[in-house]
């Protein structure tokens, strides 16, 4: 046993210090555990692969496949230029409205996706309207974290969360869903005030540069190219526009095929993944439904859009660590940990419910939501008995909401937002203080000076709701 609990802490110190490597060191990882197990402790095939969670993956993969159908069809990009229209200038407007936008979508759609696709229509509407980096971006990215917490398919912590506990849609509307939606009009509030703050520290600082403590020098402007001459060719103009071969053939199909297929299949969906737990259907037989309906009725190139679908790191990653954490139950490793907690907390369900948050709180922070839920989830599931309610569930998820906003990497969204911002630098010719302006994302002091103070005060609203719901 002694063995077991040092790999899985040398595991979770490397995955903590090396981020970018993280799936590979829990792969790595839990194929040691195995080969250890096997060889040494009697740990079977059988017993390895109880605690695979496939069901997580058929939706990770569905999920998946709609966000790519209508970030290809172009939906939301429709959403991104409506707003625009609406905001008619007021920056305002956008600050209020598109955290509510990103909220809304990321209830009904993967977080991870409404980030990916969010992205570019924010850094557009920041240029349009000069509108703050930080509070725009920052703010949108734990819109969308607030979003996949209180519904059982929205994100992956929720999905765990549903698919290995007794914790209902009922669940999440009566315990969840509330703190929440007081947690995105905080944000916005939060986000307005931060902003008005910022902008008269940095009327300071200009104020400050003028009188000479700091200088700035615009960077030149390109000469202008000089006239045709007799005898110069003037270069061509570029060519126009051409769409992706693929776009373009989606293009050519039908308006109901391309746009309203999508959208009423993914509304059956959701559906189906509300009312399955009522007729004990497994949500995942729900989900492989649809695929193949989608997959046949929709995909113009099956094997094209099923190849494009990124998810592979999310889906090794979170296996990894359903099966790190089934070989720490299986050895008892678990029971030991619920026994440490209930030395300091006792049979006070307030204080165990605290507990449970602070950890979620710290792990998500370093680790990132999906693996703290993973990791946590066993043990919240021990102590069930002694709490006597499945709202210990709801300390989890809101601990591993408060966690997932602290830091750039504490929520898959974070380093998938970071890549988007780079490849809209690359993808758009910009101006350079536009460029200088835009990366002021990958500042990470800036960035903490947003998250955290937020991040922390959804971490002591969830622990007094908590305290009153157990009080009441």
């Amino acid at each position: 046993m002694a063995v077991i609990l040092i790999i899985v802490i040398a595991i979770y110190i490397a995955m903590i210090f090396s981020v970018k490597y993280r799936t590979a060191i829990a792969t790595l990882g839990i194929g040691a555990l195995l080969l250890y197990t096997t060889i040494f402790e009697g740990y079977s095939f059988a017993d390895a692969f109880k605690s695979f969670p496939f069901e997580i993956v058929v939706l990770i993969l569905t999920l998946a496949l709609f966000s790519k159908i209508f970030e290809n069809n172009g939906f939301l990009k429709f959403i991104g230029d409506k707003l625009s229209e609406l905001s008619k200038g007021k920056k305002l407007f956008i600050m209020i409205v598109l955290p509510l936008v990103m909220y809304a979508t990321s209830l009904f759609m993967n977080n991870l996706s409404v980030v990916l696709l969010f992205t570019f229509i924010s850094l557009t509407l920041i240029r349009k309207l000069d509108l703050p980096v930080i509070p725009v971006l920052v703010s949108g990215l734990i819109a969308s974290n607030i979003g996949g917490c209180p519904l059982p398919w929205a994100d992956t912590p929720a999905v765990i969360i549903t698919l290995y506990t007794d914790f209902t849609i009922i669940d999440f509307l009566t315990k969840v869903f509330v703190p929440c939606a007081i947690y995105v009009v905080l944000l916005i509030i939060y986000t307005i005030i931060w902003t008005k703050f910022s902008n008269k520290n940095s009327e300071v600082c200009c104020d400050s540069n003028s009188r000479g403590f700091l200088h700035y020098h615009k960077p030149k402007q390109f000469p202008r190219p000089p006239h045709a001459k007799i005898g110069i060719a003037i270069p061509p103009p570029p060519p126009p526009y051409e769409p992706a071969p693929h776009i373009k053939i989606q293009m050519k199909d039908s308006r109901f095929k391309n746009v309203y297929l999508p959208l009423i299949l993914f509304a059956g969906l959701i559906t189906g993944i509300c009312i399955a737990p009522f007729f004990n259907i497994s949500i995942s037989y729900i989900c492989i439904f649809f695929m193949g309906l989608t997959i046949i009725f929709v995909a113009t190139n099956p094997e094209e859009i099923l190849n494009s679908l990124s998810v592979n790191d999310s889906i090794i990653f979170i296996s990894s660590l359903f099966m790190i954490s089934g070989i720490l139950e299986h050895f008892g490793i678990l029971k030991i940990v619920v026994t440490y907690i209930l030395s300091f907390t006792g049979d006070s369900k307030i204080l165990i419910l605290l507990c449970i948050l602070f950890s979620a709180f710290i792990i998500s922070t370093f680790l990132s939501a999906g693996p703290a839920t993973a990791t946590i989830l066993p043990i919240c599931v021990q102590l069930l008995p002694v709490v006597g309610s499945n709202f210990i569930f709801a300390a989890l998820a809101l601990g591993i909401l408060a966690g997932s906003s602290m830091l750039p990497w504490s929520a898959t969204g974070g380093p998938i937002m970071l890549s988007e911002v780079d490849r809209y630098l690359h993808h758009y010719n910009i101006s350079n203080e536009e460029e200088v302006k835009i990366k002021e994302v990958y500042n990470l002091k800036n960035y903490i000076s947003f998250s955290i103070p937020f991040a922390l005060l959804m971490l002591i609203c969830s622990a007094l709701y908590l305290v009153i719901y157990i009080s009441i």
